[in-house]
């Protein structure tokens, strides 16, 4: 089950089936579940390094609603919208699998272990679960990338989840991808603090009402004003001139662009 939006195809599968299907992939670089979001879409437009991340990606999911819509309106059938919060959630399913090893990379301590107390309670022993609080800045530092990637290969780490944010997450695992070994990645952001219940998550009749984005708003305004007051109606030019269009850098007229976004399959 998928559609195919800005030239990529993006899976309607459900969040559980999403990660068992990363995980049968061949085992020879990180399988990355990356989550499209409206955000993500513009970044895409502007961030060669991000493109290239996605375009590696070895599961993409419709996160933000307006994809949801512009998917339906291009004649998609039974799309869904699976989110870092669905991932986390299919994640701590228990019963857990077997020989499963947990990697998180969190905002903060905290976060790190609260993660992992959920993922004992769902059954793994304590010694399966990791974490780690990288400093700021951490992905432009290659020494400090380089010891963080030789520690979550050398735990064994089947499943890696990545709370730090868009694109420094993406781009972080495809630059590191040959040092951190095979583990199914999620990429899942502010979902993280929320699963671990730092951060509240809207409640259900805002997000029935898709306004989710407002109430994260209301609680970081001057974090999300950018992103949700100004840089969101660039998706409007992209969309538009998506239609019928194999890629983003061709909806916008960059054909001669030699880091086009035109992933694969």
């Amino acid at each position: 089950m998928s559609v195919r939006l800005f030239g990529t195809t993006f899976t309607t599968a459900s969040a559980g089936d999403v990660i068992d299907a990363a995980a049968a992939l061949p085992r020879t670089c990180p399988r990355l579940i990356v989550t499209a979001n409206v955000d993500h879409i513009v970044i895409l437009a502007e961030n060669a390094a991000f493109r290239k991340a996605y375009d590696g990606a070895a599961m993409r999911t419709l996160d933000g609603m307006p994809l949801v819509w512009l998917a339906r309106i291009s004649g998609a059938r039974n799309v869904r919208r699976i989110t870092g919060h669905d991932l986390i959630a299919a994640a701590l399913t228990a019963p857990q699998p077997s020989g499963r090893r947990v990697f998180v990379i969190g905002s903060s301590d905290l976060v790190g272990a609260r993660a992992a107390a959920a993922f004992v309670a769902a059954g793994l022993p304590a010694d399966a679960v990791a974490s780690t609080t990288p400093p700021f800045g951490f992905e432009e530092d290659e020494p400090y990338s380089l010891r963080l990637a030789a520690e979550i290969s050398a735990h064994g780490t089947t499943l890696l989840i990545l709370g730090v944010g868009a694109p420094k997450s993406e781009i972080w695992v495809d630059r590191y991808g040959p040092e951190l070994g095979d583990p199914v990645t999620l990429a899942v952001g502010e979902a993280l603090n929320v699963a671990t219940g730092l951060v509240p998550r809207a409640p259900a009749l805002m997000q029935r009402l898709c306004l989710e984005w407002f109430f994260r708003f209301l609680h970081a305004p001057r974090r999300l004003f950018p992103r949700y007051f100004l840089r969101s109606w660039r998706f409007l030019k992209i969309a538009a001139a998506s239609r019928g269009r194999d890629s983003i850098d061709s909806a916008l007229g960059r054909q001669g662009r030699t880091a086009s976004w035109s992933p694969r399959a």
